[in-house]
């Protein structure tokens, strides 16, 4: 199935998204335009335009509406407010009573499109969440709308390669290093959105050489077909600056992954690749949802099965409940599995029994219908619908009434007949289905089964020819599985039992070790500003394949010669100055792809000191022929950030933004950090020339306790160090 094929099962259609339906019409509140789809008034030109009685109007989007027995229809979204409802108010009135009068509303303000539910009595799903009421919610094309028993698919008809958006600051990323002669900053998708959608980040390059530079742009961190640049090099003069536009839209296919995917986007000049620059994008994909199903003979009589086929088109996980309806009350029905639930592209079959309720002895051969209804069980609840046939035919015709005057002989006959019944052989057993919830597990994730049998005294389960569970009577139609102590290929047998007679069926099991609950600690826990410190970092994380830690580039200038790592792994003696709060973040992946992340806070504090005397007295730079700033009275916290390279002074922050030097003795710091260990500040102030005429003295600075005063901080930018290859 390709993304813009129909998938169908044998005589149901699931998921068009092209074609249109013959014969639907929609009416126009607004202008009383009829529009006719798919009978040849309406259709799409090479420019997007949809033909109304000679007339074009732009479409900018189009609707798949999907009934549960199967049967769809299409609209084309051309004017730019679109009410849906039961109500012939509307303009797209949909004929159930499932949905509101005035249920949801589609708008387009020329560039986006949003829905929003009118306040309904049973609500808007949108990808399987509720919308709140009267809230607009964008849609950015492929989205899910579940309303009563009714499913719509959004479809965008404008295919632009990339869709501008606004930057938002609170996610913009700017990247600029003063070794690098250029300074990149990015903007990310501001909100999550699923298959078939897309959303767009932007890559803004300033070249701030001297002379004009080519560059090139590179992204990794999902599959590449689901990135599309649409500059991935570009050529900047001195002092340019250019966007480049990242569309980020994965495929409507179950085998794409939900989840958080984070985009590693590198810059750097073509002439020198070795000098790059690189920030991450954090991209969240949406499950969305879709099933399909079949009955693959729907006509059966006494002692018949039918066999239900569903398929999870969606690629989420999807709980569902079968169920067999006949509403005149005539048939009673079983099924096994009743209940199962769907991984993503994974395929169930549910077989079923019907029996009338009453046994008709005497009379003519009738034919009685009942619906098989499968209804997911999340939040959407849609409910798909196929109707199947039983022909119920009497022990006895009508025309053998003619034939009463042999019930005589027919009695022996019964008789004879009995006694050989008697006198049989047990009869065979027989395992009519044996399904399982999935054939891809975790371990330690429990593995439903669900089967129906017949003719079977006793049943019991084996795991790889060994006897796992027994003594399971037959009257049961399912069991579960521990998976703890499984791993890799399992296959899982049920044994059914009559007499000395045997029947079996398996199902092939993959157990993978999934992610376990790991260790992840940082050392030491709490940084001091301004000191030259080391960190410690070590994790274990059981089930991972491979992990990466994001978060050190920021504390240190030296590149990491290693970016991903195994299940476990140790940094050590990775020095840095801390200048804020140290946010580390390790990742972690299975071997099937699932992800994991924890974060580490490392909170940091100034380096204080008090006076080891009366008081301090400050000077302009590390010698006391400098000019006095003030002093620190005894018992006042006073925040030193640097030392001489003498090591003999210390600068102390004064208040209103003001420092002073003061000689190493006289202070008394804390315990919290090495003085040793302060940043050593090169560039003082040059002493003044001497003076021969004295000078008054300057006005001493008494400062206040500071407590531990941080300074201020840059939010929403980063610096990270440009490494250097090889």
């Amino acid at each position: 199935m390709t993304d813009n094929q129909d998938q169908k099962f044998k005589g149901v259609g699931t998921f068009p998204v092209r074609a249109f339906a013959p014969g639907v019409r929609a009416t126009s509140t607004h202008d009383q335009t009829t529009l006719l789809c798919g009978t040849g008034a309406l259709g799409y030109n090479e420019g997007n335009q949809a033909q109304v009685k000679g007339e074009k109007h732009m479409a900018y989007g189009r609707l798949d509406v999907f009934w549960p027995d199967g049967q769809f229809k299409t609209f084309a979204l051309v004017e730019n407010a679109v009410s849906v409802g039961r109500s012939s108010g509307n303009t797209l009135a949909l004929d159930t009573n499932t949905i509101s009068r005035y249920h949801l509303s589609i708008t387009h303000d020329g560039q986006h499109v949003f829905v929003t539910d009118l306040d309904s009595a049973n609500g808007t799903f949108v990808d399987g969440v509720r919308l709140k009421p009267n809230e607009a919610r964008p849609l950015g094309g492929g989205e899910d709308i579940q309303i009563g028993h009714l499913r719509l698919i959004y479809h965008q008809i404008d295919e632009m390669p990339t869709q501008p958006m606004k930057a938002v600051e609170e996610i913009t990323q700017r990247i600029e290093t003063t070794a690098l002669d250029f300074r990149v900053e990015m903007v990310g998708p501001d909100q999550p959105f699923s298959p078939g959608a897309h959303m767009s980040a932007e890559v803004a390059i300033t070249n701030t050489a001297a002379t004009a530079r080519r560059f090139q742009v590179k992204a990794e961190g999902m599959p590449a077909e689901w990135i599309r640049i649409d500059r991935s090099e570009l050529e900047l003069d001195a002092g340019e600056t250019a966007t480049v536009q990242m569309n980020f839209r994965p495929l409507r296919r179950p085998q794409s992954r939900p989840g958080d995917y984070s985009v590693l986007v590198r810059v750097f000049p073509s002439d020198r690749p070795d000098l790059w620059q690189e920030g991450h994008i954090p991209v969240r994909i949406l499950p969305y949802n879709g099933f399909g199903v079949a009955l693959e003979n729907d006509t059966i009589q006494r002692g018949e099965s039918f066999r239900l086929h569903i398929h999870n088109q969606g690629s989420g996980i999807l709980p569902l409940v079968v169920s067999a309806v006949d509403r005149s009350g005539a048939l009673r029905c079983t099924l096994s599995p009743a209940q199962a639930s769907l991984g993503p592209d994974q395929r169930v079959i549910v077989r079923g029994q019907c029996k009338p309720t009453r046994r008709r002895w005497l009379g003519n051969e009738q034919t009685l219908s009942f619906d098989v209804q499968v209804r997911s069980t999340d939040a959407a609840a849609f409910l798909a619908a196929v109707r199947g046939a039983y022909v119920d035919r009497p022990l006895i015709p009508r025309w053998s009434a003619y034939m009463l005057g042999g019930l005589g002989l027919a009695a022996a006959a019964l008789l004879v007949i009995f006694v050989i019944l008697i006198l049989r052989p047990a009869p065979q057993p027989v395992i009519n289905s044996f399904t399982v919830s999935s054939t891809l597990v975790a371990q330690s994730t429990p593995i439903e089964m669900y089967w129906s049998v017949q003719n079977v005294e006793h049943l019991s389960v084996q795991v790889n020819g060994t006897p796992f569970i027994s003594g399971i009577g037959p009257d049961s139609v399912g069991g579960r599985i521990d998976t703890k102590t499984l791993s890799g290929d399992v296959r899982v047998s049920l044994v059914g039992e009559n007499g000395d007679l045997q029947a079996s069926a398996s199902q092939s099991i993959q157990v993978y070790q999934g992610l376990g609950e790991g260790t992840f600690t940082v050392e030491p826990t709490q940084l001091v500003r301004y000191v030259v410190q080391s960190l410690r970092v070590q994790w274990d994380v059981p089930g991972a394949v491979t992990t990466r830690l994001s978060g050190l580039e920021s504390f240190s200038n030296l590149p990491q010669q290693q970016t991903s790592f195994g299940a476990s792994g140790e940094i050590t003696g990775v020095a840095g100055i801390p200048r804020d709060n140290l946010k580390l973040t390790l990742f972690a992946q299975d071997e099937m792809g699932n992800t994991r992340e924890q974060t580490i806070q490392i909170p940091i504090i100034n380096p204080e000191c008090v006076p080891a005397g009366p008081q301090i007295v400050l000077y302009a730079g590390p010698d006391a022929r400098y000019q006095v700033v003030g002093t620190v009275p005894a018992g006042a916290f006073i925040v030193v950030d640097a030392q001489d390279s003498s090591g003999q002074w210390l600068r102390a922050q004064l208040p209103g933004g003001l420092a002073g030097w003061g000689v190493r003795a006289e202070f008394s710091c804390a315990q919290t950090f090495n003085v040793g260990d302060l940043v050593k500040e090169l560039n003082v102030p040059q002493m003044p020339p001497a003076s021969p005429t004295p000078t008054a003295a300057p006005p001493t600075v008494s400062p206040a306790p500071t407590g531990t005063t941080a300074p201020p901080r840059s939010v929403g930018t980063f610096t990270p160090t440009p490494t250097t290859a090889g």
